[in-house]
């Protein structure tokens, strides 16, 4: 937070109104300036925005008055006769017909270059010579009074037949001459095969006959009667649409118009000597890129042509024929804002003169005002210096000054009266500091345990209750010293019985928690051995389930071999009969080969192979039946020893069930077993949880007796001190009532009394110990 410096009234009152006031007047001398730059600025944006739009449609109308004066131009009948006539001459002349016109009015011209229109006939008698005297000087002063750089008629093979300076593309021609791919070319090709009315605009080059100088031609063909004659073109004068751009005091010293074409470059010349020259490609700048994009903007600040900073306008400008050019103003900006910095001069002057001004005005009045405070100050001064008899003077004023005036002398009387009553004061504080002295005599002999001096001097009437206060204090004090002194005597007594007999209870104590120490163990001993067989007893039984449990399994399973076996039996009888009726196939089979060897044996030489098959299939027949024989053999023996099995494993089964019947039994008896032991174990749990809680309640009460114990030895040894500190008090006889009260507690001093003293002082030294909680476990 800002501080105002602690100066003096005379420096910071003219400062804090003046520095104010001048921060006032020079905002609205600033905002005052900031308009009037802000209406400047907006009236040359104005004016720059006018002058660009006016000059950007002062150049359209140039080119469409151009456009407009070769159309017409074209219909006119000096155009058509002259091209007439001069299209005649030129085909009389027949071969050559280029270089002798080129000689005759170019090299044997006697006129300067610039000036061969001078010249109106060469005097060679020829048709064409004749021509150009009937039609030059008309279409000459045309040519002037339009403003255009040159004219130039075609036939409609290309020949340049007529043109009004005569330059070096005279008498050429435009469709497979030199300059056939020039500017005028395209403007004969183009007027050439356009209608009546049409025309056709180039852009603006250089034109190496006009020695490299911008030019831009307009074309139009030309008719009689609805027959194509040929073509009339113009060469516009660049000058001319310089000085269109050019020609306005708007531009000032550093001003500048130009026109620039897609391609950057620069359409018109610099009107700076130093500038730049036309058709010349100008760098990349801010205002060229907008106006070539087509959009109208004023920008107050960017960088010129010339590497300055500048004031732009950008616009514009469409030709006849659809091409579209960049128009850019550029100013220095010094030069545009000349009047707003004078103004701002102007501006600042006036600002700084009313300053001056002001602060004069402002030292003037506070100057007044101060004069009046300073002697204020100095009738301060000697109020603080205890002098109340100067006058104030400017009480009779109505302003603030006057009633400060007012409030200093109202102050002044109020000062002399305090000054009175703190005389009158300062007698009483006397008297009061001999009371005081006294009284810090007593109470000193008091604080160093004296009670046997009384405060008896002389005191002031108002304060004579204060000494008898005292004095009665000091006799009290001393009353009670002596009380607490006896009273301390017999408390040691009683301290020292109750020391002797918390002594023994704490060694009977102590021996009966050992005791029972020992007997806790030696039953903890005890419950860990009885469950230490209860664990096996519980293992037992566990192995026991476990064997019975293995025992029905095997039962089961010998109960499944049984049924396997009788299966197997009942297969073996199927198979027997199975290989009883393979054993009366092959017998069948036998007889029937024995049959079928008769009947071949009947059949002779034929039948012997069929004898032979039938002697094959009794070979087969027969191992058959001796095969089925032993597999019959083998199956009953198979049979028999199933049997036996079968018998066998019933055996088995009989003899498992009985094993599972007794293992059930001794399942029972393990399991009573092992609940009597687990009945056991609990209770002797119960037995040592009760034995842990009674040693833990006898080693709380041993805790207790120790404490006990300490507590009447420490209950001793602060009645030892309580007496060592009470012998320090010198104490005169005690009082009537003193002693009355000594009497009263005499028979207090017994045992009883010594206990009660003893219980009231342990509450206070030992009750972090003798908690509710342990009392209530004892």
């Amino acid at each position: 937070m800002f501080k105002v410096p602690d100066w003096k009234l005379a420096w910071k009152l003219p400062l804090t109104i003046a520095i104010p006031s001048l921060m006032m007047v020079s905002a609205l001398g600033i905002t005052q300036l900031k308009q009037s730059s802000d209406a400047i600025e907006a009236d040359h944006r104005a004016a720059y925005t006018s002058y660009v739009h006016e000059k950007g449609a002062a150049v359209e109308d140039w080119l469409t008055q151009s456009r407009d004066e070769v159309v017409a131009l074209a219909d006119s009948y000096a155009v058509t006769s002259s091209l007439i006539d001069f299209t005649a001459g030129w085909r009389a002349f027949g071969t050559g017909v280029d270089d002798e016109l080129r000689r005759l009015y170019i090299s044997e011209n006697t006129h300067p270059v610039g000036k061969k229109d001078e010249l109106e006939q060469a005097g060679d008698g020829s048709l064409w010579s004749v021509a150009h005297e009937r039609h030059h000087i008309g279409l000459r002063s045309y040519t002037r009074a339009q403003g255009y750089y040159d004219l130039f008629l075609f036939d409609t093979a290309g020949n340049l037949v007529y043109s009004v300076f005569k330059e070096d593309d005279f008498a050429l021609n435009f469709v497979s001459g030199q300059y056939a791919g020039s500017d005028l070319g395209e403007a004969f090709q183009s007027g050439n095969t356009l209608q009546a009315g049409e025309f056709h605009m180039t852009e603006i080059n250089s034109y190496a006959p006009s020695a490299d100088a911008p030019a831009m031609f307009v074309s139009t063909p030309v008719f009689q009667d609805g027959r194509r004659l040929g073509v009339v073109a113009v060469q516009l004068s660049m000058d001319a649409m310089a000085h269109i751009l050019s020609d306005s005091e708007v531009l000032g010293e550093t001003g500048e118009v130009y026109l620039v074409d897609k391609s950057r470059r620069a359409l018109s010349p610099s009107r700076h000597s130093d500038g730049h020259a036309a058709l010349e490609v100008l760098p990349e700048l801010e205002q060229i890129d907008v106006a070539l994009a087509g959009q109208d903007v004023y920008n107050p600040k960017t960088t010129g042509l010339r590497g300055t900073t500048v004031v732009s306008e950008s616009y514009h400008v469409k030709s006849p024929n659809g091409q579209s050019w960049g128009l850019v103003f550029e100013i220095d900006r010094a030069e545009a804002n000349k009047f707003i910095n004078r103004a701002t001069l102007f501006g600042a002057i006036e600002l700084a003169v009313t300053g001056v001004l002001l602060c004069v005005l402002v030292w003037f009045v506070v100057r007044q005002v101060i004069k009046r405070i300073t002697q204020l100050t100095r009738e301060l001064e000697l109020i603080g210096q205890d002098v109340y008899d100067q006058e104030i003077v400017g009480q009779d004023r109505t302003d603030e000054i006057g009633f400060i005036s007012k409030t200093i002398a109202d102050l002044q009387i109020s000062l002399k009266k305090g000054a009175d009553a703190q005389a009158r004061e300062a007698d009483v504080q006397k008297n009061n500091a001999k009371v005081v002295q006294l009284l810090s005599t007593a109470l000193m002999k008091l604080s160093e345990g004296d009670f046997r001096n009384k405060v008896l001097e002389y005191f002031p009437e108002e304060h004579k209750k204060l000494r008898y206060s005292i004095n009665d204090a000091l006799s009290g004090l001393n009353d009670v010293i002596v009380m607490v002194r006896d009273t301390a005597g017999n408390i040691e007594k009683g301290a020292r019985e109750v020391a002797s007999s918390a002594d023994d209870l704490s060694q009977r104590t102590e021996s009966q928690a050992a005791t029972l120490e020992q007997t806790v163990a030696a039953l903890e001993e005890v419950t860990t051995s009885v469950r230490s067989a209860t664990e096996h007893v519980e293992n037992v039984e566990v192995t026991v389930e476990d064997a019975r449990r293995k025992a029905e399994e095997s039962g089961e399973v010998v109960r499944d071999t049984i049924r396997a076996m009788t299966e197997i039996e009942a297969s073996s009888n199927q198979i027997e009969q199975i290989i009883g009726v393979i054993d009366d196939i092959a017998f069948q089979t036998n007889l029937l080969a024995l049959n079928a060897g008769v009947e071949a044996a009947r059949a002779g030489e034929a039948g012997r192979g069929f004898a032979v098959v039938a002697s094959e299939v009794r070979g087969l027949a027969q191992r058959s039946a001796d095969a089925a024989r032993e597999i019959k053999t083998l199956i009953e023996t198979s049979g028999q020893q199933v049997g036996k099995g079968v018998k066998m494993v019933a055996l088995t089964g009989e003899a498992l069930t009985v094993i599972v019947d007794q293992v059930k039994n001794i399942s029972t008896l393990v399991g009573q077993i092992a609940e009597s032991a687990r009945e056991q174990t609990t209770a002797l749990s119960e037995i040592n949880v009760g034995m842990s809680q009674l040693d833990q309640v006898t080693q709380q009460n041993a805790a207790m007796v120790e404490e006990s114990t300490a507590a009447s030895h420490l209950l001793r040894a602060d009645v030892n001190k309580l007496n060592s500190f009470v012998d320090k008090f010198k104490t005169a006889e005690p009082s009537a009532a003193a002693s009355n009260t000594l009497e009263q507690a005499a028979p207090k001093s017994s045992m009883e009394a010594e206990l009660d003293t003893l219980v009231e002082h342990q509450d206070e030294t030992v009750a972090v110990a003798a908690n509710d909680d342990k009392w209530t476990s004892f």
